[in-house]
């Protein structure tokens, strides 16, 4: 069964070229991308919409989201090889370094969430 996210992490509906008619013309390059998301693109690709912060904090918030969805999709993923550990056979269970490396994926995220949560 597929499931669509409730929301795609980037604007889907408009194609994104480099031509005059580009209605996203910040999203065509590298750079453009790059700039928007150290400008306080969250995670689903838009700035950060709350207004009267400081441009520090939008970054940070912006920041704190996108390594929430990280984490949560982390977490999902060391749910899914929990759950095959306990369903599958020995040969279908994914290796340990893979789980360490998920776990070890799952706290450094968390701790920069935490971080960066806090007031400044």
């Amino acid at each position: 069964m597929n499931r669509r996210p409730p929301h795609a992490p980037y604007p889907t509906s408009n194609s994104v070229n480099d031509d005059e008619s580009n209605p996203a013309p910040d999203l065509s390059t590298f750079w453009g991308c790059l700039k928007r998301i150290r400008d306080g693109d969250g995670a689903d690709g838009l700035l950060w919409p709350e207004a009267k912060l400081l441009p520090g904090r939008v970054q940070d918030l912006a920041r704190v989201e996108r390594a929430a969805v990280g984490l949560l999709t982390v977490a999902e993923m060391l749910h899914a090889a929990d759950r095959c550990r306990q369903m599958a056979t020995p040969d279908r269970h994914l290796d340990e370094g893979v789980v360490d490396g998920l776990f070890l994926a799952c706290r450094g995220l968390a701790e920069l969430v935490c971080r960066d949560i806090r007031p400044q």
